[in-house]
């Protein structure tokens, strides 16, 4: 029987020696009682946060509720297994989980529980605690948002749980990492849960394994208190305000005024409208995803069903000059669908960001019988009006959409219509096939075989009019790759076979270009040094300092320092 042990023993490690870089002794007991939002350097005993965009809240800390209206930050009051680590291409790491073990062949793991993991009523977290945490989606299918599949789970003692998947379970174990676009499972506990009815239940007075507990709730602002019994240690700060800051215009003028001391948006221009105002304190950085900003084709659609017309618009538009009109921090991406930052040890050796090659468009086009007449390409008769789609929201897309249409007529001749798109009929629209092409994100840290199967599994495609299910929305048929994911998928004990999958994956793309990969994907971030200093560096980092990233966002708080200290 093969049996693959993961140790919590390098993980573990490094987050304890994260969680005593401040010493217990002055976790908040030396400070003087103020305010996060006012006052001199170093004497605030808060912090606070502006995790999205809206104006108000609800009390509803059902993390399982079928409601689209959840308080946020969630994760600093429940938390997942394992940790994620987008810096090592997905790699999973302890958490609540302090190792794991795999056997009857990658279809069953053992899960060892950290002992000293206590909810914020004091009760221990127990493998029942978690098990019931785990037949939640089993028992609620309609509420297993994360898309699970294992098909049991069950406490075998106090501290070990064992989960069963019908067949290989390996990669869908990193559904149990809580990341920016996934719902892991978050554990709760069974004694407070388990006569509820999860589907109305609004778990108003939440209790977890998190550092919060809360104490103030506003429809604007709610606090979490940072609990002395943490399992991870003592916090410097004794309370986190989550501030409903609305849209990014009040939120950069709060930021201005520095009412806030962390904030999660895109902000164009930062470093003269944001760091130039107080260079001392205000803070931006951005950090790459391990995904890119891509250019989609609807390879469903004539004309780009033609590998030549996709190379053509690819290699006719410069990503450099394209940054410049909308300067986010962003960089040009790599062409073939992988951050060289998280994926190094993957990297084909020709992989670079696609560069600007105008006679080399034009020749993929004559290759191919095309021509340009009247702005349009023609071919056999036909001409085709092209159109690409942005989010109309976002003022970077808006920008790089108008660069794209220029770009494309200077060099081509082409007259391409920018079809803004309120952002609430994005996705939809995409995942129907209602588009020429269009500005989305592909790839991310979430291993090698998610970057690649999202948009390149045929096993996934759907025609135009039915839903994609944000998948393969290019509506990718080619079955060439489906071998290569294969290998990929079955092979996680392998990497070099995984390397040599991959490298032949990320060849297709460079030579099919079913899509374009555009800019690097990142994460923006503001801060402010005013009151709290010791904020990851982009170039530095072990963890990246988002909201979205629980296990992150929580190793980022606690290593962070009141100003002057």
């Amino acid at each position: 029987m093969k049996k693959v042990r993961q140790s919590a023993a390098v993980g573990t490690m490094g987050l304890a020696l994260l969680l005593t870089a401040c010493s217990p002794g002055t976790a908040g007991g030396s400070q003087q009682t103020g305010t996060a939002g006012g006052g001199a350097a170093g004497v605030s005993d808060a912090i606070s946060l502006r995790v999205n965009n809206a104006t108000t809240y609800s009390r509803n800390f059902n993390i399982y509720s079928p409601s689209t209206d959840i308080a946020p930050q969630a994760s600093l009051i429940y938390e997942p297994l394992v940790r994620r680590n987008v810096f090592k291409g997905g790699q999973l790491e302890p958490w609540l989980a302090e190792s794991w073990e795999w056997s009857d062949g990658d279809k069953k793991v053992t899960i060892k529980l950290r002992t000293d993991v206590k909810f914020s009523d004091g009760t221990p977290m127990t493998g029942k605690d978690v098990a019931f945490t785990l037949n939640i989606p089993l028992k609620y299918p309609e509420l297993n948002t994360g898309g699970q599949t294992y098909v049991s789970a069950e406490a075998t003692d106090e501290h070990t749980v064992v989960v069963t998947w019908k067949k290989p379970g390996q990669l869908d174990f990193y559904r149990f990492a809580l990341g920016a676009t996934s719902n892991a499972p978050r554990i709760v506990p069974e004694h407070l849960w388990k006569d509820q009815d999860l589907k109305t239940w609004t778990n108003p007075d939440p209790v977890g394994t998190g550092v919060g507990k809360l104490t103030q709730f506003t429809p604007q602002q709610f606090t979490l208190e940072t609990r002395a019994d943490y399992w991870g240690g003592r916090f410097p700060m004794k309370a986190i305000k989550i501030v409903a800051a609305g849209g990014d215009d009040q939120t950069k003028a709060r930021l201005l005024k520095g009412d806030l001391d962390f904030a999660t948006m895109s902000w164009p221009n930062a470093e003269q409208e944001y760091m130039a105002r107080n260079p001392e304190a205000n803070v931006y950085r951005t950090f790459h995803t391990g995904g890119e900003e891509s250019l989609l084709f609807n390879l469903d659609k004539e004309p780009f069903a033609d590998a030549g017309v996709r190379k053509a618009l690819a290699m006719s538009v410069d990503r450099s000059s394209l940054l410049k009109l909308a300067p986010t921090g962003q960089e040009p991406a790599n062409a073939c669908g992988l951050e060289p930052q998280v994926y190094a040890d993957f990297m084909a050796p020709e992989c670079k960001p696609q560069a600007l090659d105008v006679e080399g468009a034009k020749k993929a086009l004559a290759d191919g019988g095309w021509s340009v007449e009247g702005g349009q390409l023609a071919k056999g008769g036909k001409t085709y009006p092209l159109s690409v789609k942005v989010v109309q929201e976002y003022s970077n897309w808006m920008a790089w959409g108008k660069g794209m249409q220029d770009q494309w007529k200077t060099n081509l001749g082409l007259d391409v219509k920018v079809v803004a798109t309120p952002e609430e009929n994005y996705d939809p629209q995409l995942n129907e096939g209602d588009f020429d092409m269009a500005l989305y994100w592909t790839g991310g840290s979430n291993g090698l075989y998610s970057v690649f199967t999202d948009q390149l599994d045929p096993e996934t495609y759907v025609p135009v009019g039915k839903d994609a299910q944000y998948q393969n929305q290019g509506r990718w048929k080619d079955q060439s790759t489906a071998p290569l994911l294969d290998t990929i998928r079955t092979n996680v004990g392998d990497p070099a076979k995984q390397k040599e999958a991959g490298h032949r994956l990320q060849r297709i793309l460079l030579e099919q270009v079913p899509f374009s990969p555009m800019f690097t994907a990142d994460w923006f971030i503001e801060m402010n040094n005013a009151r709290w200093t010791g904020w990851p560096e982009a170039d530095a980092a072990s963890h990246v300092p988002h909201s979205a990233l629980g296990p992150d966002f929580v190793l980022t708080l606690k290593g962070l320092k009141p100003a002057g200290q």
